[in-house]
């Protein structure tokens, strides 16, 4: 009975740890894709609000970071663009099991974009993205 009992002490451990694994791989997803969302879905003039979609693991980012690419009038959104989605992923790919990850963008006027102020964007921008990541987690195959 003590082997019986072992075994499946030994069985519930491993799915257990495959399960983290499973819900990490899934976090990770979702937030890759709210970040690609709020980084393509930003309206764009300087390329700083874009630049300043943060990703952090563990605690959210507490300051700004200047445009990747500075420009005027959205002529450097591709250069900006790869630039913050290259560091949003690499942030996000390190995250482990446990860890939270936070997509902050901390500058005044992102509220404004957010509700609409820029014509080059609907307002709602950010919601659409966390509905995006929403239907992520929903449609993860989780497998126990």
């Amino acid at each position: 009975m003590a082997r019986t009992l072992n075994a499946l002490a030994n069985r519930l451990d491993k799915a257990a740890d495959n399960l983290a694994e499973q819900a990490n791989a899934v976090k990770k997803k979702a937030a890759t894709v709210i970040a690609k969302s709020l980084i393509s879905t930003t309206p764009v003039d300087t390329s700083r609000a874009l630049s300043n979609w943060l990703a952090t693991i563990g605690a959210q980012a507490n300051y700004s970071i200047l445009a990747h690419s500075p420009g005027s009038g959205g002529s450097t959104r591709g250069a900006s663009m790869s630039a913050a989605l290259a560091d949003a992923m690499n942030t996000i790919g390190g995250a482990k099991p446990g860890q939270s990850i936070f997509l902050t963008n901390n500058l005044r006027y992102i509220r404004a974009l957010n509700d609409g102020h820029s014509k080059q964007a609907p307002a709602g921008f950010v919601e659409r993205a966390e509905l995006l990541g929403g239907k992520t987690i929903r449609e993860a195959k989780i497998k126990v």
